[in-house]
């Protein structure tokens, strides 16, 4: 735990989320300057020093790297929220899952902006990142009904839970860039999430 409250990865870890960063943002840079349909797998890796094979072992294709540049996000959250204290309501774990995997996002400023060019230069990967994040918001949905032993087409809460949560996490994110990040996203992200357990429990 660093700091700030930020939770801190093992360095193998912190390794491969390093090559995994490095490939999407080249990705990203490609898509942004010259549009996704003149880029290749090729040219990422030459840029990034790894081998094709290596890409490949992060992305099923070269669009993925662009629109989900961590597959693995939503397996991780869904193991800590259900590793979390059987006695930490199931708002606090999310908190934390989420807190856990957004522990570098200082460190990625030059992908949101990266991100936001390339759907302006291809339009065509619009629906793909919708897609993405649709599909992480549904599965945070389907493990907090878990956690909560309730039905997650059913069942309100795990669905309200998991939509204010990203709503937290949007308007966090949006207050940092805003206030020119003048304070720590970390301490902003906690600001907010403190605000919505005033009316949140469970």
């Amino acid at each position: 735990m660093s700091a700030d409250g930020a939770p801190s990865f093992g360095l193998r870890e912190r390794k491969k989320r390093a090559t995994r960063d490095a490939l999407a943002n080249a990705a990203l840079r490609g898509a942004a300057e010259r549009g996704i349909e003149n880029v290749t797998v090729e040219s990422v890796t030459d840029e990034v020093g790894v081998s094709v094979r290596t890409f490949f072992n992060y992305f099923p294709c070269l669009e993925d790297a662009i629109t989900r540049p961590d597959r693995g996000c939503a397996a991780r959250l869904r193991q800590a929220v259900l590793d979390a204290p059987e006695e930490l309501p199931a708002f606090d774990a999310l908190r934390e899952a989420i807190g856990r995997e957004l522990a570098d996002i200082e460190e990625d400023q030059e992908r949101w902006e990266l991100q936001a060019a390339a759907l302006t230069k291809s339009p065509s990967l619009l629906p793909g990142f919708l897609a993405a994040q649709g599909a992480d918001e549904r599965a945070m949905v389907a493990v907090l009904a878990e956690r909560l032993g309730q039905d997650p087409g059913a069942d309100l809460y795990p669905r309200l839970l998991a939509h204010v949560s990203v709503a937290a996490v949007r308007a966090a994110a949006e207050l940092w860039v805003a206030s020119g990040r003048t304070r720590s996203f970390q301490s902003i992200y906690r600001e907010a999430f403190t605000s919505l357990a005033a009316g949140l429990s469970g």
